[in-house]
């Protein structure tokens, strides 16, 4: 019960409201790098996030043991008090949640030995590297397990138990001065059958392999299909960003005032779904206790909704959509994407290809740069293929897309019928958290590609 005292003390400084947040996080982070450990550590930690709200200013703090809470909720007070006086104030009455959610997987991670998780690092870059062609092989494996509890002054009583775990490969090929890289990634919420056997590096290095006798992508604008790997970042990175309820009242996205408002094809539609059973990104209650639910950015190419939290549904007048998420107890929740993804349409690929007499294929995607305030985004794509008369003819490297958002959205022609999803990590104010990526197919009637 000293969470509950806890609350009343903080209501007792004079707080308009206060949010406890126990969390027990324990986990592994592996990496091998040409067969060789370059990383390895592993944690358990128990803390207690403290979030205070007094006329329009939050304070947090945080505590390392329930003999600490007291301290800590003078802490946060006193940085409430204190970040008032440069806020507006808002009225802390939005609704209460209650119940608990468990996923551990058949396998819990944290209980598999390191030394068997080394070897399934081994393993993948054993098989990578006997491929010929491969040059560098880099291997990642990451399982945690986090447990909180969400208890505050409004009523909401949240517990939730999540294990995740995700392996990726980073495989690099080389021939004759050309250096290509491609890059593979398996993960969700679950235990280590996830990852056993996944063959993510031997995917990988075979297109990168695959690309090293490629001829560079012709630059230019292009019709186009985008495979689901590169579709779904683009949406995440490019649109996704620009959906969250707080770049939109910093005015640094370029959906502000465009609720209802046409920003694609009417063929698009975006959900962001945190509820779906095992994707990498899934939960059933937000860091602010918070019921997750399936939502609607876009609804047939109209703007339907923007994603928020507590104070951001607030100040723009909406219900809490269940996207407040923090790293770790060490961090206040944020607005952020859980799993993203283009619905989808009832396009075949052999379809699209049919339709397109000259184009390019763009697959995979290995970095980029966007910018939500302006609209404008860079995608380097691990390669694709040139399009001729229908047919895939030509393998390609050096493939980037380049452009406006809104302006590829709206040049949308055709989405697949075939979702896949892809886990992930997103990073946002130096906090980063489990997100999936999704898409079908999509085609679009044109969009610049360029070279490295």
């Amino acid at each position: 019960m000293y969470l509950e005292k806890a609350l009343s003390k903080g209501l007792e400084l004079g707080a308009d409201f206060v949010e406890l947040r126990e969390e027990r996080s324990l986990g592994t982070i592996i990496r091998v790098v040409d067969g060789v450990i370059r990383e390895l550590s592993s944690g358990d930690e128990l803390r207690i996030s403290v979030r205070t709200l007094y006329n329009g200013g939050w304070g947090f703090s945080v505590a390392g043991s329930e003999e600490e809470l007291d301290e800590a909720l003078k802490e946060s007070f006193k940085m409430a008090k204190l970040s008032s006086k440069w806020s507006s104030k808002f009225e802390a009455d939005w609704p209460s949640f209650k119940g608990s959610y468990e996923v551990l997987g058949k396998e819990p991670a944290w209980e598999v030995p390191l030394e068997r998780k080394i070897g399934i690092l081994m393993d993948q870059h054993r098989i990578a590297s006997s491929i010929k062609g491969v040059k560098n092989t880099n291997i990642h494996l990451v399982d945690s397990l986090r447990e909180t509890r969400v208890i505050n002054s409004l009523g909401t009583d949240t517990r939730q138990k999540i294990s995740r775990v995700r392996i990726s490969s980073y495989i690099f090929a080389h021939e004759s001065g050309v250096t290509e890289a491609a890059f593979e990634s398996k993960g969700g919420l679950g235990g280590i059958e996830i990852v056993e056997g996944a063959e993510v590096a031997e995917k990988a290095a075979k297109r990168a392999v695959e690309a090293l006798s490629a001829v560079p992508a012709p630059p230019g604008k292009h019709r186009a299909i985008l495979d689901p790997k590169l579709a779904g970042v683009f949406i995440h990175e490019a649109f996704g960003h620009a959906a969250e309820g707080d770049a939109v009242l910093n005015n640094e996205s370029i959906l502000a005032d465009m609720m209802g408002k046409p920003v694609g094809a009417p063929s698009i539609s975006v959900l962001d779904d945190p509820t779906i059973e095992g994707l990498y990104g899934s939960y059933r209650y937000d860091d602010e206790g918070t019921e997750a639910r399936r939502k609607y950015i876009v609804k047939e190419g109209i703007l339907s909704g923007y994603l928020t939290n507590l104070e951001v549904s607030k100040k723009l007048g909406t219900e809490p959509t269940g996207n407040a998420r923090s790293m770790d107890f060490g961090n206040p929740p944020e607005v952020r994407m859980s799993n993203t993804f283009i619905e989808a349409g009832d396009w075949s690929f052999e379809e699209m290809l049919s339709e397109i007499k000259e184009g390019i294929y763009a697959i995979g995607s290995l970095y980029g740069y966007t910018d939500p305030a302006k609209g404008q985004f860079m995608f380097k794509a691990e390669g694709g293929w040139l399009i001729e008369g229908g047919e895939l003819k030509k393998r390609l490297r050096e493939v980037a897309i380049t452009g406006m958002t809104l302006e590829v959205l709206h040049n949308v022609e055709a989405i697949g019928k075939e979702l896949s999803h892809d886990p992930g990590s997103c990073g946002k104010k130096s906090q980063w958290v489990p997100v999936t990526t999704g898409s079908p197919h999509v085609m679009v009637s044109s969009i610049v590609f360029g070279g490295r």
